[in-house]
């Protein structure tokens, strides 16, 4: 697969789009004063605890204060390093854990939405573009997606050879084949940082900001430059920064940073402004003449499967089923492309034969592994429809657009 990453910075707003063989698979925006808070890391004081809901509130600074959930915190009576434990559920009442004016050191894992404040956890994690640091831990983790041993086995060992104690670290699929000097170096770097964000934390009173996260263009460079054929920018100055972000060592990954001086909108060029259009409809046609409604609530996105103008052949069953796929194919695009989530409930056409619906599922199901937020086809209902869960991290692309409008 060929991917390219465009990066479209703009006088209010940047812009990113992901293209896989030329069709784009992800766009996101981000106005100049509205970035995501996903990955900040605050100092917050706790300012009530609900033990009926295993959760509690803490100010970190917002207009709204976080949601913070049991199961997301960490606390004494476990070891720091076992979080899995931490995270089976058998947990204490949360009034045992958490008090009224405590201060903690927390992390936004998900962004405020419509009434709700943003999610926080106390099992912090900061990413690199090859590994993930986790201050409260001991475990290596290797991606599955890394499947040659004789690669797993090396990562390991050069992970074991410099993690400091008392830290984890996952191997993220970007590390595959990855000269050992960028990976130590990183490690370094984040072990580093943490060491910044405890000695800032002394500091300051709560709630206070520890860590921000980064802007679009630099999260962009570290999710999607190692993995991406080419990189490509539009402004000059940008470009000469992400160059400037990348060592001596990374002259495979500044071959692939592009500047884009066409003359012309960079996503017109691309055909991304069509796809984003394209992504803020409500219906959307397929080449076989049926189509997709997409309608959001509060709970849930609900999407219907038509046979519009298809007529196909004189097999009902096998139109019907030819349709689904098609659809299947295009909803698992329109998800990733407008990056939904949460609960997402699909009204299919309706299938008889019961190997045709089992086969519909596992064609959703090998097609969603594409995509980088964890997303689950649960099944189909008694009534047919079928409900998939992705998870939830940042705003949908109608939502950030609608800001603008």
């Amino acid at each position: 697969m060929i991917k390219d990453v465009l990066v479209d910075i703009g006088a209010n707003e940047s812009r990113l789009a992901i293209l896989e063989d030329g069709v784009v698979s992800e766009i996101q925006i981000e106005k100049n004063q509205e970035k995501s808070l996903v990955g900040n890391i605050y100092k917050g004081k706790v300012m009530r605890v609900l033990p009926g809901m295993q959760s509690a509130f803490v100010d970190i600074g917002l207009k709204r204060n976080a949601y913070l959930y049991a199961k997301d915190v960490l606390h004494e009576k476990f070891d720091e390093d076992d979080t899995e434990t931490i995270h089976s559920g058998n947990l204490p009442d949360i009034s045992e854990i958490l008090k009224q004016g405590q201060e903690i050191i927390v992390q936004v894992i998900k962004d405020a939405m419509g009434e709700k404040g943003p999610r926080i956890t106390t099992v912090i994690s900061i990413p690199g573009s090859f590994t993930v640091f986790f201050p409260y831990g001991s475990t290596i983790g290797i991606s599955k997606k890394i499947e040659n041993q004789e690669e797993r086995r090396r990562l390991r060992q050069l992970v074991e050879s410099v993690k400091p104690e008392n830290c984890g670290i996952i191997v993220r699929t970007a590390s595959e084949n990855v000269n050992e000097n960028l990976l130590i170096e990183e490690i370094k770097t984040l072990s580093s940082l943490w060491e910044s964000i405890r000695e800032q934390e002394k500091k300051v009173n709560s709630p206070s900001l520890l860590y921000g996260q980064q802007s679009l263009v630099e999260l962009a460079v570290r999710e999607h430059l190692a993995s991406s054929n080419r990189f490509i920018v539009n402004d000059k100055e940008t470009c000469k920064k992400i160059l400037s972000m990348l060592g001596d060592e990374t002259s495979g990954l500044k071959e692939r940073v592009e500047y884009y001086n066409k003359g012309y909108d960079m996503f017109e060029y691309y055909n991304v402004q069509s796809a984003l259009k394209e992504a803020l409809s409500r219906k959307v046609w397929l080449k076989n003449g049926s189509y997709l409604v997409f309608d959001y609530t509060e709970a849930m996105t609900v999407v219907d499967v038509n046979s519009g103008k298809f007529v196909g052949s004189t097999d009902m069953e096998e139109t019907v089923f030819k349709i689904n796929i098609e659809a299947a194919n295009a909803l698992v695009r329109q998800i990733r492309l407008r990056n939904l989530s949460g609960i997402i409930i699909v009204d299919f056409i309706d299938m008889q034969k019961k190997e045709h619906r089992q086969q519909l599922l596992q064609h959703l199901r090998e097609a969603v592994k594409a995509d980088r937020i964890p997303t689950v086809v649960a099944g189909m209902t008694n009534l047919g429809l079928v409900e998939i869960t992705r998870k939830k991290l940042k705003t949908p692309l109608f939502c950030a657009v609608s800001k603008d409008q």
